[in-house]
């Protein structure tokens, strides 16, 4: 994740440097962790209703931060533009790959799946090495290459920008699955899929559309993410391994889960930066995923409302 928080102010006086630090970190933090939260929301949506675990799906937001790049490189369109196009192309892409495909591996064993979803993404992965190969690419719109002074801080516009519309999304999502029959249905199937199926819910289609919608995530988020950080095929493995680790330290299959665990994972790895232990970054979120497991495999979400 990039970070574009810096600071102008008096670093003489320790206390003054922490201070600043933590705010840049803080910051940086939250504004980075809206798109790891819209990120981790797709998967866990799809998780909640199809309860299959789409590894696959960093690598759809990989394709969709090549796809934005393409876009962009060839027209000169801004970015979040293209996702009026690339949200909707890769709800049907989503749609049909698990009407077709992954539907197919449910019929199999659980670890079969996860070998399938696995599979799945490295081919997907070295798919994109192949076409664009492993050279890093970076998406830097024109006229979002400005700052904005706040304090002692500078946002940059492109990091400002992914938090806006991730954050956008996320509410856009949430009405969504809260106000609108479909929300209804999906949690219908969620919550009880053999019940959803006698009261007359099609549940594989709405397993599909569930699917389709993280897809559609995945392009806004790898939208966004394409603006604040290098592209390149390795990327598609973090951010499915970023997806599960967010889901569980909020809460499996849950909406607001996805947001905390985001924010919690955006901010240590901007704190742990700007203090300059960024190595230590992910071996602490790590380490707080292994003792929510432990202590509360749910996650926070249902450990806060318990």
């Amino acid at each position: 994740m990039a970070h574009a928080c810096l600071v102008e102010a008096d670093l003489t006086r320790p206390d003054m440097m922490l201070l600043t630090l933590l705010m840049v970190g803080v910051t940086s933090g939250i504004l980075g962790g809206l798109t790891l939260a819209l990120l981790s929301a797709g998967f866990n949506l799809s998780l909640g209703v199809s309860r299959v675990v789409n590894f696959q799906h960093g690598a759809v937001v990989l394709w969709s931060m090549y796809a934005a790049y393409t876009l962009w490189d060839a027209t000169g369109i801004n970015p979040y533009l293209g996702i009026f196009l690339l949200a909707p192309v890769a709800f049907v892409i989503g749609y049909f790959l698990h009407r077709w495909l992954i539907v197919r591996s449910l019929e199999t064993p659980e670890d079969s799946q996860i070998l399938f979803s696995i599979g799945l993404l490295i081919a997907l992965q070295y798919l994109a090495q192949f076409f664009f190969s492993a050279d890093a690419r970076s998406l830097v719109p024109e006229g979002m290459q400005q700052s904005i002074i706040m304090g002692p801080l500078f946002l940059q516009y492109t990091q400002i920008a992914a938090a806006a519309v991730s954050l956008l999304v996320l509410v856009l999502l949430h009405l969504m699955l809260t106000r609108t029959d479909l929300g209804r249905k999906l949690h219908a199937c969620a919550q009880n899929p053999t019940g959803a199926r006698v009261s007359g819910l099609n549940v594989e289609h709405l397993s599909a559309v569930a699917l389709g919608i993280a897809a559609a995530c995945a392009a806004v988020s790898g939208t966004a993410l394409a603006t604040i950080a290098p592209i390149f095929p390795e990327r598609a493995f973090e951010y499915s391994i970023v997806a599960v680790v967010v889901s569980v330290l909020g809460g499996l299959g849950s909406m607001s889960g996805s947001i905390l665990g985001g924010l919690i994972v955006g901010i240590i790895i901007a704190v742990s930066q700007v203090m300059g232990h960024g190595d230590l970054a992910l071996a602490i979120v790590y380490a707080l995923v292994f003792l929510i497991f432990l202590v509360r495999p749910t996650g926070l979400i249902s450990a806060i409302r318990r």
